[in-house]
Parts: C-alpha cells; sequence; structure tokens
C-alpha cells in the first residue's frame, strides 16, 4: 500500500492477489510509478496524509499528479493485475470491486491499462525494467 517512483532499474510489485498491482510508465522521461492497492475507494476522494496509495481512487490521483510535476503527461503506459477472487466461498468479492474502481479511476483521468492481467485466483507478480521500457505480469 506504497507508491513508488523510479527513473531507472527494475519496478517490482510482489504477491498481488485480490489487491491490485498498478504501474504507470512515461517513455519519454523514463518515470515509473508502482503501488500496490488493497481498497477500492475512499469515501471521499481525499488522498490519505502519510499514505496516498491507500485507496485505488487516491493512489491513482497521487500518481498522475506526481507525472504532471515532473512534466511526463501523456502518453502513459498503464499496466494493471489482481484483483483475484481468493476466497470465492465468501459472499463479498473484494477483487472485482478493486478492479472496478481501478478501471474508474483510469478512466477519470483519461487512462486506460494496455496490458492488463485480473480476476480468477492466481497470486500475480509485475516487473518493468525502466530502462528497457518492458512491462511484464507474471
Amino acid at each position: 500500500m506504497r507508491c513508488y517512483f523510479a527513473d531507472r532499474g527494475l519496478l517490482r510489485i510482489e504477491n498481488i492477489a485480490a489487491g491490485m498491482g498498478i504501474i504507470f510508465y512515461h517513455a519519454g522521461r523514463k518515470l515509473a510509478a508502482g503501488t500496490h492497492v488493497l481498497r477500492a475507494k475512499s469515501s471521499d476522494g481525499a488522498i490519505v496524509a502519510g499514505n496516498p496509495a491507500y485507496y485505488a481512487d487516491t493512489a491513482l490521483a497521487y500518481m498522475v499528479q506526481h507525472f504532471k510535476g515532473q512534466g511526463a503527461e501523456a502518453p502513459l503506459s498503464v499496466a494493471i493485475a489482481g484483483g483475484g477472487s481468493m476466497m470465492p466461498m465468501t459472499q463479498c468479492d473484494v477483487g472485482s470491486k478493486i478492479i472496478a474502481a481501478v478501471r474508474e479511476a483510469l478512466a477519470g483521468h483519461g487512462l486506460s491499462a494496455k496490458l492488463e492481467q485480473t480476476g480468477g485466483s492466481k497470486v500475480r507478480c509485475m516487473l518493468l525494467d525502466i530502462d528497457a521500457g518492458k512491462i511484464k505480469i507474471e
């Protein structure tokens, strides 16, 4: 539930299950951001002080704000993974709620995922090679 920014090397998000891994990448600036959110929406859309990546909506707003501040606006490559149903016997499908919230927040910023692996029951890992500009989901 943290957001990390980098401009070289590897950016890795591991153990993505019901939550969502989100990677932003700007090829021209070689600027990357990655976060792993576990909640769909904040109650008021306000970024949580000390942890802006707590909710999907506020994490995306924080990432977009940071990229704009670095002069790294569109086009952005976006990848998302996760939102799995890890306990199919329960009535509360947290994963699908997080998937919907991430897609809605992306659309609200005029973005969409170019690479996506969501749903199912697989635990995933995302890897971005910033220098090569390659995103991989395992």
